[in-house]
């Protein structure tokens, strides 16, 4: 049946009684029934427009060979929106490394050669956006609210252009929370800022995670994954995913990476209203201070 306008009413659906699977700062994950899923998104950060759009880069991925799931049709949850997915015998990736320790190394090294298969599959250009621009609207955010002088902007848009482009997939948010465990495979459920791009920005932003997040011993609830968990997971994903076994690579690895990712540690700790103005603003001058000091010597890798 349709509206007046001629267009077929949006399904709704209810969440009510559903298992939910997966939760991150985009919106939730519930399943629905055996064989569907749906992504429930925050509707104060995306429009229906957008969550649309988000739909479709999920299918280009999917038909380009990322292993990601089917998507189906854009529904009405409550006061949000979200999209229904197809997902058969799937657990988020973070509740499987969380109540399994004694394989966290395993999962390591599954989720650094699906990094390394991802950073390897090319598309056409165009087919998705380019990845940088992510981390220009970040920058620009971040330089609206004051937090960089014009100077500063101009000279971090300068670091982004210089990532050279490539036209390989980049997630933008390769963490466990957005990774279903599936028959020994890792799915991706969260496609929404996928790109074409340099590894280095998948890199960057998985730092925050892996490193910096769980340093500060952040958690979704008390059965998340540990914080020594994290540092395990991440040595062996860079030492599988650059093949390397020095300290000094490593640790110069790392100096880069980090330097990359903290454009949006800034942004995050910028904009992240829990964060007491207290501490907000030292944590964001120490960062900045980090971050100008190192950004000459950075270079994309690998």
């Amino acid at each position: 049946m349709s509206d007046k306008s001629g267009k077929k009413p949006m399904r709704e659906v209810s969440v009510e009684g559903c298992k939910l699977i997966g939760k991150g700062g985009n919106g939730a994950v519930y399943r629905l029934d055996d064989e569907t899923i749906v992504k429930v998104y925050d509707g104060r950060r995306y429009s229906p427009e957008r969550i649309k759009k988000s739909r479709e880069t999920t299918r280009n991925a999917f038909v380009a060979g990322i292993p990601s799931m089917i998507a189906f049709d854009m529904v009405k949850v409550g006061k949000d929106y979200g999209v229904v997915y197809e997902m058969i015998n799937a657990r988020s990736m973070k509740d499987v490394i969380a109540s399994n320790p004694g394989k966290t190394e395993e999962y390591a090294h599954l989720i650094a050669a699906t990094l390394k298969k991802l950073h390897h599959t090319e598309f056409e250009k165009g087919a998705l956006p380019d990845a940088r621009g992510l981390l220009r609207t970040e920058i620009k955010m971040s330089a609206e609210k004051g937090v960089y002088t014009r100077a500063q902007a101009e000279r971090l848009f300068r670091m982004v252009e210089d990532i050279p482009f490539r036209n390989t997939f980049i997630h933008y948010d390769f963490h466990p929370g957005n990774l279903m465990y599936q028959n020994g495979e890792i799915v991706l459920i969260d496609i929404d800022d996928a790109g074409l791009g340099h590894p280095i920005i998948d890199l960057a932003s998985m730092y925050l995670v892996y490193v910096s997040a769980a340093k500060a011993n952040w958690k979704v609830n008390e059965n998340d994954i540990t914080k020594k968990q994290y540092a395990v997971l991440w040595d062996i994903i860079i030492k599988d995913y650059f093949g390397v076994s020095s300290p000094k690579e490593i640790k110069e690895i790392n100096r880069i990476i980090k330097g990359y990712s903290l454009t949006r540690f800034i942004k995050g700790v910028a904009f992240k209203q829990e964060i007491p103005a207290v501490i907000r603003k030292p944590v964001v001058g120490v960062s900045k201070r980090q971050l100008f000091s190192m950004i000459d010597s950075m270079h994309p890798i690998p």
